[in-house]
């Protein structure tokens, strides 16, 4: 169907303040004291020659001396060393260095202000820190700050739900200017009562530790880049979990995930980056849209209801964004596990979207993948147990992969790419193109199976289509034509809108003939069976198409023991059934209806 309007829908208080001291030997630009040196870096190639598929390994070493140890205590804060000082509630760090921080205190803050080379690690060693006012930590100027989590310690980091000015920053509970690295083998809770959690103003990296995150907003920002490279991240969050906002530099606004676990649970997107998102490694587990991602997908089939979905499972009237993997720019996914259950669109992109491996189990509530431009799957598992549509994008070039799609509406549609068309019709277009090259592909829909604004290719793989059980649809559906020249294509669905394979260079043989839900069906010849599929749902249009089957040859399709019909395959379409135009050799008009109406407009064929 091409007429959809998609719119989218937080320890205790502190009272004095002691001595603090500099550090005059510390190298200005803080090289001995970053965490990245003390780290071996294994570089490995994740194929490809761009910077996103390249993937870091690295073996986490703690900080082997400390500059200043800072202890916080519900009366008083103490500091050892250099490069602190101490002043009321608040600690304040210029230099570089690795500073230790434990204790338990409640009403204080952290303030950096060193020098633009600097690099500062806080070494959080059971620090339960929690702010009365505004952000907890607040780096104003570095060059990098690191927060590492002692190996088996515990730490809490938590803003306060009131700011002193609500609308400048800082405005998160851990806020910095500088880039900011997570690291080590200890567990950190990081809380954002007031509304974001963790904001990096630059790029955001984590390497190891078990981080959770809650979040009254978005859990986690980097403006220019994300990275997750190892540990565990569990986040809840009232507005996005992960996300990179800058969107003016062409080289930034990024997000790489190459390893470490992911659980996140967001209101609104789980990860949104404003430019590309590439995931080649790691287990990513998602839920976006809260309840509404449990919702159940009603398809309506009221003829000028171009939505076609109730209201239970739209999320537009409430202008959320509400998806799981989502980009301004490219997608790609090169590896890794994904559970993604969102109440829009498991994954989007603005762009370009390319599976080239990994395991992905994804449940929508509106489209499975959407891309606004190319769609292209060359391997992995991509399994979609519930969505609007499947997979949606102007073009889908499908290599190879193994992937099952169950859909409410069209399993596969080539179209404009928008996710939310104007009114009116789509145009057909030789950009709309659906092209199979390899992979085994298993639709199951309740609109058309696979559907085309444009054109089809078949010239390997193995597509199963259990198509409509109503006359409005197809299991097949195309604009201008469907060629195939190689593998292999079962069709199954309702007679009104079939369609068959218009251009050809192997037999195909269609039939119309009732299939009852639960039918083997087999395609035999002398006995021997050359194609069989069992039918989760009642079929009265039935086509095979594969490089199995020679012409001349007299074929018998069964239904259990029943023949349904003996067809000898000739050159192109051979049978009862639908043609490359629409329609029936025996009879009926062509496109199902009288007067040209096709599907659900009048005027010529549903442009899908």
């Amino acid at each position: 169907m091409k007429f959809n309007f998609k719119t989218l829908a937080a320890f205790c208080a502190l009272s004095t303040a002691l001595t603090g001291c500099t550090k005059d030997s510390s190298p200005s630009d803080g090289s001995s004291s970053s965490i990245l040196n003390t780290m071996d870096k294994t570089v490995v190639s994740a194929g490809g020659d761009t910077e996103n598929k390249t993937e870091s390994t690295v073996k986490i070493t703690e900080p082997e001396s400390v500059d200043c140890t800072v202890t916080f205590a519900e009366d008083k804060i103490t500091s050892s060393g250099n490069g602190a000082s101490v002043s009321g509630k608040t600690v304040n760090i210029t230099k570089s260095g690795v500073y230790e921080l434990s204790g338990t205190c409640g009403g204080c803050n952290i303030k950096i202000n060193a020098g633009k080379n600097d690099r500062i690690t806080l070494l959080l060693n059971n620090a339960a820190l929690t702010s009365q006012s505004g952000s907890v930590i607040d780096c104003e100027s570095a060059k990098e700050l690191t927060l590492f989590l002692k190996s088996g310690t515990n730490n809490l980091l938590s803003d306060s739900p009131d700011y002193p000015d609500p609308a400048e920053e800082p405005d998160a509970a851990v806020f910095t200017r500088s880039d900011l690295i997570i690291s080590g083998g200890g567990d950190l809770q990081v809380e954002g009562k007031f509304g974001d959690a963790i904001k990096c103003k630059d790029t955001l990296t984590v390497l190891g530790g078990i981080v959770g995150v809650n979040a009254a907003d978005d859990a986690m920002i980097g403006k220019d880049k994300v990275e997750f490279k190892g540990g565990v991240l569990n986040v809840t969050a009232g507005g996005d979990g992960i996300k990179t906002t800058n969107a003016a530099e062409e080289n930034k606004g990024g997000i790489i995930i190459s390893g470490g676990e992911l659980n996140i649970a967001s209101e609104a997107d789980g990860i949104q980056a404003e430019r590309t998102l590439t995931v080649n490694g790691g287990k990513i587990t998602i839920v976006s849209g809260g309840e509404a991602a449990e919702a159940e997908i009603e398809r309506k089939d009221e003829p000028w209801d171009f939505d076609r979905r109730s209201s239970q499972s739209d999320t537009q009237d409430s202008g959320a964004s509400q998806k799981g993997l989502k980009a301004g720019g490219n997608i790609e996914i090169n590896g890794g596990e994904l559970d993604i259950k969102s109440a829009d669109d498991s994954i989007h992109s603005n762009a370009n979207v390319k599976v080239a491996n990994g395991v992905l189990s994804l449940s929508s509530c509106d489209d499975g993948i959407h891309s606004d431009g190319l769609l292209n799957i060359t391997g992995g598992t991509v399994t979609i147990s519930k969505s609007y549509e499947g997979l949606e994008g102007k073009s889908i070039d499908i290599g190879g992969g193994t992937i099952d799609i169950i859909a409410a509406d069209d399993g596969m549609n080539a179209a404009g790419g928008d996710n939310a068309s104007h009114f009116g019709f789509d145009q057909s277009s030789d950009e709309y193109y659906i092209r199979i090259s390899g992979g085994e592909i298993t639709v199951n829909a309740d609109g058309d199976g696979i559907d085309s604004n444009g054109t089809i290719a078949q010239s390997g793989g193995v597509l199963t289509v259990y198509g409509p059980t109503s006359s409005g649809n197809g299991a097949i559906d195309y604009e201008k034509s469907y060629a195939m020249s190689g593998g292999t294509l079962i069709a199954l669905g309702s007679m009104g809108m079939a369609q068959a394979p218009s251009t050809l260079s192997q037999p195909c043989l269609s039939i119309s003939a009732k299939a009852a839900a639960g039918s083997k069906l087999e395609v035999r010849a002398g006995g021997k069976v050359v194609l069989e599929v069992t039918t989760p749902k009642a079929a009265q249009s039935l086509i095979f198409s594969s490089d199995k089957l020679t012409e001349g040859t007299e074929y018998e399709i069964y239904a259990g023991e029943e023949l349904l019909a003996t067809v000898t395959a000739e050159n192109g379409v051979s049978g009862n059934g639908a043609t490359g135009q629409g329609g029936f050799h025996g009879g009926g008009f062509p496109g199902g209806f009288p007067g040209g109406f096709h599907g659900d407009r009048p005027g010529g064929r549903d442009a899908g």
